[in-house]
């Protein structure tokens, strides 16, 4: 039987420093039906004539380039310019390990399923990569088991890399939501109940870089919050999906209310949406003994004040 061709798809801005790295991971795959898109969304920098060059080199590399509106618009290029049977993400400042795509793709066939994934290990910028050894394990999960595990952020979380979608789970529309952030936040748990079960395996395959200058470190403007605010609105839209599993999506809004709260700007108009968020949930939370050893302790935290705990996460945040 033939190899499927699997889609490896790759939005780009601004990432010259980075981007020869990711792209050989890529061309190194020991999976080798695979098609290599790459959409420059408007790079100033030379990512755009990287691109190019690879493309001279390997005819499975494919370059779009595009003007500049943000990476949901180019995510959403990747998936409808994409030929393969499957589809995944790679973030065009990361690296993969060479059976990456393999791995992914031995998942799907063996447990017949539309999704399979597996997870990453984070390296800081300038660093070398440490990956702890663990005993291999896989598990074929439904996708409610799947969105509880990534709502507790056991296992795996909502990025969109480390997950292999076979290509009819976006032929009900879903799209990653432009202008917003937390895309992947708001549309990963859809992508995973598309499929009538997940595999899973705890296997590292992919390098998540934590690069120094990040934006996640930064304060977020009142855009972004409102943006926040809308992709809550979207789960609302969604509840007979999620309350059958309602105790792990209320540990997920806590540690989402709190990490938006240490990130909006003074003086945001909307702060008592996210606060109630926080306190609604907190109590659930708290005595959940599933939920995360952090989550439960700012449900804690919480009941001394708002001022108490961004003390204690940002002094926490200063000791790592």
């Amino acid at each position: 039987m033939t190899d499927e061709l699997i889609s490896v798809m790759v939005p780009l801005y601004n990432v010259a420093t980075y981007l020869p790295k990711c792209l050989d991971s890529i061309l190194n795959q020991t999976y080798s039906n695979i098609e290599i898109l790459l959409v420059d969304d408007g790079s100033t920098d030379s990512s755009g004539i990287i691109c190019d060059h690879y493309a001279s080199k390997d005819s499975r590399v494919k370059v779009f380039h595009k003007r500049n509106e943000g990476q949901a618009v180019a995510r959403n290029l990747c998936i409808e310019k994409a030929s393969g049977e499957y589809l995944l993400f790679v973030d065009s400042d990361d690296i993969i390990t060479p059976d990456h795509v393999e791995t992914l793709y031995n998942l799907v066939k063996k447990y017949k399923c539309k999704v399979s994934l597996a997870i990453l290990q984070t390296f800081k910028e300038g660093e070398p990569i440490k990956v702890v050894p663990s005993k291999y394990e896989e598990e074929l999960l439904s996708p409610a088991k799947a969105v509880e595990y990534m709502n507790y952020q056991v296992k795996f979380d909502t990025w969109p890399v480390c997950k292999l979608y076979h290509k009819s789970i976006f032929e009900s529309g879903i799209r990653y939501p432009v202008g917003k952030i937390f895309e992947d936040f708001a549309i990963t748990y859809l992508l995973l109940f598309q499929s009538d079960k997940v595999a899973y395996c705890n296997k590292v395959i992919y390098y998540y870089l934590l690069r120094s200058n990040s934006t996640e470190g930064a304060s977020f403007s009142e855009k972004k919050m409102d943006g926040a605010l809308e992709v809550l609105d979207s789960f609302n839209r969604h509840m007979d999906l999620i309350r059958p599993i309602m105790k792990s999506y209320q540990c997920r809004m806590v540690s989402f209310a709190c990490h938006l709260l240490l990130k909006m700007p003074k003086n945001y108009s909307k702060r008592y949406i996210i606060k109630d968020l926080l306190y609604k949930n907190r109590r659930t939370v708290l005595l959940d003994n599933q939920a995360r050893p952090k989550a439960r302790l700012a449900c804690l935290i919480s009941y001394f004040g708002f001022s108490a705990l961004k003390f204690v996460f940002l002094f926490v945040d200063r000791r790592k």
